[in-house]
């Protein structure tokens, strides 16, 4: 298992994707306003071609530049999301997307916000095991149970409309869905974080979604 994990850890550290278009990382934590955050650094070591959108200061990318859109973590939607709760414009990014979409921690909350399900209030710090119930491409070379690195305070009270449930944590939590049409993913967990006392399966879910983006793209030209 460790031969894997280091040969595992090898090949992400020289892999190269081809894509036309960068991806979008709409980055919605503004504790990074003036650092690099972690799922910058990932996005980096993969050397994947992105471009940073700081969504708390307003900025967005326009339509059709992009090969794929990552909507990370954070603590506030109101980029998307009026005080009366009502959507914003910005919402259209993951409605009318064309290319895979990925939300980590709060994006994958703001997702299934869009889709019609609330947040409950339930805190998860830490590693925590995934269970696997659906077969997908983003779970390529992971294990039916997987470790994942978590740091949030709130989940999903529902699979949202349209949707269906991939994987759940040790306590039931909702920590993968995916839009039944479209290449639309959450994923409740941080695939970027972690330390060394675990191998982060979730860092894998990253590379498969970034492959998945890979393939659409290839298929658009």
């Amino acid at each position: 298992m460790k031969v894997f994990l280091v040969v595992s850890l090898l090949l992400l550290s020289i892999s190269i994707f081809a894509l036309n278009k960068p991806i979008a990382l709409l980055l919605n934590d503004g504790d990074y306003l003036n650092t690099t955050s972690l799922i910058e650094k990932a996005l980096k070591d993969l050397k994947v071609d992105y471009k940073l959108y700081r969504t708390f200061l307003g900025e967005f990318p326009e339509k059709g530049s992009y090969s794929g859109i990552i909507c990370s973590g954070g603590s506030d939607m109101s980029a998307f999301f009026n005080n009366d709760g009502s959507a914003k414009e910005t919402v259209k990014l993951i409605t009318e997307s064309n290319v895979p979409v990925l939300g980590i921690c709060m994006g994958h909350q703001l997702i299934g916000k869009i889709y019609g399900a609330s947040l409950i209030y339930l805190e998860e710090r830490g590693w925590i095991e995934v269970k696997e119930l659906k077969d997908n491409v983003l779970f390529t070379g992971l294990p039916e149970v997987f470790n994942v690195w978590e740091n949030h305070m709130y989940t999903l009270n529902k699979v949202p409309e349209d949707f269906e449930l991939l994987a759940i944590g040790e306590s039931g939590s909702i920590q993968v869905i995916k839009h039944r049409e479209k290449p639309i993913y959450g994923v409740q967990f941080h695939p970027e974080k972690g330390d060394n006392k675990k191998f982060n399966h979730g860092f894998m879910v990253l590379l498969n979604f970034i492959t998945l983006v890979e393939y659409y793209d290839s298929k658009s030209y």
